[in-house]
């Protein structure tokens, strides 16, 4: 084992792992602050808050000779007998000065900024600045940018860390943003006609460690003390990214990447990003409804549970067969009820995939591998961020579960198909709406031929209103489960919200029908009932998945080593090793 002394502890490394002097300092529990520094970007140490004395011990005479000016800690690798001291008198005020530097042109605005809250100039001026300000000339005042229609610069907050440049330079690739001009004159800007619109620019604003890159669609919302954060995964493709789901009321105010270095790394995609609006929809299902006298009419959950309940175990005593339609946006808890459900009533019953759907083409973001970060060895190469074309998160735990339950995976367009031509008298489907699935042909094939039918959905669509049951669901924020991405790597998502009212989430509504129980499901629960049953999934035993994830079919936990947490992602909650908040409705553990 090496061997490293940090404020004169020693502490012991692994052989050959290659960390900076920040890294490995936040490992054995000591803070060195830092701003232009990323673990996923490339070292410019042009900021100069971290810097600190260095030195080297002799590991025959124990003699300590010391660097006799302070560097950069972000450029200083940690390995064998290096000695680092960060709380020296010279290194104090070292960090009082650079503050007070970088407020020099600063406008103090805090009460008005909407980084205020999770700012690193607010925690570090606290932290290491001093109270007064000698600064007593005018200041420069940089004029407020659009940048792009989704991100406003305030160039007069802007530090100059460079991290946003960075970004688009190395992550991207696409170059938009730039440092123009020299001295006190130097601000970040885009060129004419060239805006900052690649499909991960959001995530400037999350790099971002004062208020100068701003999102406008959060912007004076929200304070972010109030918003309560919950980690969930991303629901809008097949790649699982990991997220810090952030509401407040009852509402969600906005989606934050979480790391994970098996999937997402740092990043989410704009498209994910906006996407926790559809939670806060106005047009949401409020109610359950029941056909009766030929019109769809509002019902009480118990009412319409027991309507579909009946109506399935009617035709199933009557020698009739039901059809599944299983959701490529369910869980895979939901999947493995609603699959027990059916072939509880009939061993003969068919269940079957619902529409995937489907946009563009795979866009991969392949990071620069000359530059970028040079930390844990277990993150040496920046993994590439792919935005898939297949727009649902979960096709791949649903056909694992179809597979286990009647050995082969139908699609939507055979059981279309023979639920036209007769083969079924009930049909159970269950939907989301933002999936373009059921169109107006699609309604005209299943209905004529199906005594009854049963539609689980969070929109009012054009096969509900031909439905006999309506249920309302659960939408992606106000249920708790988990999802296989493209990889084949399980994750598990808590729930964001409550259920809304009038409806119930999915696997309430489906442990209500089998008959389990009454009130909310313990997802976690499930999960374990269904990792003893289903070989696939054998990885969750008991219900438990590993932060990062688990690849399915494998016993060894995915991400091993320990990662790097930055002190930004830890403040806002997004380095994937927060507590969970208390349980809500529906399934959500604590």
């Amino acid at each position: 084992m090496a061997t490293i002394f940090i404020n004169g502890q020693e502490h012991e490394i692994p052989e050959g792992e290659k960390l900076n002097a920040i890294q490995m300092a936040s490992r054995v529990g000591v803070d060195i602050p830092y701003y232009c520094w990323h673990p996923a970007l490339s070292v410019v140490a042009n900021c100069r808050m971290c810097e600190i004395e260095v030195g080297n011990k002799d590991p025959k005479t124990g003699e300590i000779k010391m660097i006799p000016k302070l560097v950069p800690a972000c450029q200083t690798p940690a390995k064998d007998t290096t000695v680092l001291v960060t709380d020296s008198p010279k290194v104090k005020e070292h960090q009082r000065m650079i503050m007070e530097y970088l407020l020099i042109n600063h406008p103090l605005d805090c009460p008005v900024c909407d980084q205020a809250g999770e700012c690193g100039l607010q925690d570090y001026s606290y932290e290491y600045g001093q109270s007064n300000h000698r600064f007593v000339e005018e200041r420069t005042v940089n004029p407020r940018k659009e940048v792009s229609d989704l991100i406003q610069l305030n160039q007069d907050r802007c530090i100059m860390c460079t991290r946003c440049v960075r970004f688009t330079r190395e992550i991207t690739q696409t170059g938009e943003l730039q440092v123009m001009r020299r001295g006190n004159h130097a601000e970040i800007g885009v060129f004419p006609e060239y805006p900052l619109d690649n499909p991960l620019a959001g995530n400037v604003v999350d790099i971002c460690p004062v208020g100068a890159l701003l999102d406008k669609d959060f912007l004076h919302k929200q304070r972010v003390w109030f918003l309560a954060k919950h980690d969930s995964i991303c629901t809008r493709c097949s790649t699982g990214c990991n997220v810090s789901a952030e509401e407040n009321r009852g509402q969600l105010w906005r989606y934050k990447p979480r790391f994970n270095p098996d999937v997402n790394d740092y990043w989410i995609c704009d498209e994910g990003r906006y996407s926790y609006k559809e939670a806060n929809d106005p047009a949401l299902l409020s109610a359950m409804y029941v056909r009766q006298q030929g019109d769809l009419k509002p019902a009480t959950i118990d009412q319409a549970l027991k309507n579909a309940g009946q109506g399935l175990v009617r035709i199933t005593e009557s020698g009739g067969l039901v059809a599944g339609i299983l959701s490529p946006f369910l869980t895979v808890e939901e999947a493995y009820l609603l699959a027990t459900y059916l072939k509880g009533l009939n061993s003969a019953n068919v269940l079957a995939l619902g529409p995937v759907p489907r946009s563009g083409v795979d866009r991969t973001f392949e990071p620069d591998q000359q530059k970028g970060r040079t930390g844990d060895t277990s993150f040496v190469i920046p993994r590439p961020f792919t935005i898939h074309s297949e727009k649902c998160p979960n096709r791949r735990g649903v056909e694992a579960i179809l597979e286990h339950f009647q050995g082969e995976v139908i699609d939507f367009a055979s059981i279309s198909g023979r639920a036209a031509n007769g083969e079924f008298r009930g049909l159970f489907v269950v939907s989301d709406a933002i999936d373009p699935a059921f169109t107006e042909d699609d309604v005209r094939k299943l209905r004529p031929k199906v005594e009854f039918l049963v539609v689980q959905d969070t929109h009012v669509t054009e096969l509900a209103q031909a439905a006999d049951v309506v249920l309302a669901g659960a939408t992606f924020a106000e249920k708790a489960g988990s999802y296989v991405n493209a990889d084949g790597r399980l994750q598990y998502a808590e729930a964001s919200l409550p259920p809304r009212d009038g409806s119930l989430p999915d696997l309430d509504v489906l442990a209500i029908l089998i008959g389990r129980s009454t009130g909310p499901v313990d997802s976690r629960g499930i999960l374990a009932e269904l990792a003893g049953i289903v070989p696939a999934f054998a990885v969750a035993e008991g219900g438990r998945v590993a932060p990062f994830g688990v690849v399915l079919e494998s016993t060894a936990p995915v991400g091993a080593g320990v990662p790097f947490r930055d002190p930004w992602m830890q403040r806002r909650g997004l380095n994937g090793d927060r507590p969970n908040e208390p349980s809500l409705n529906g399934g959500k553990d604590a």
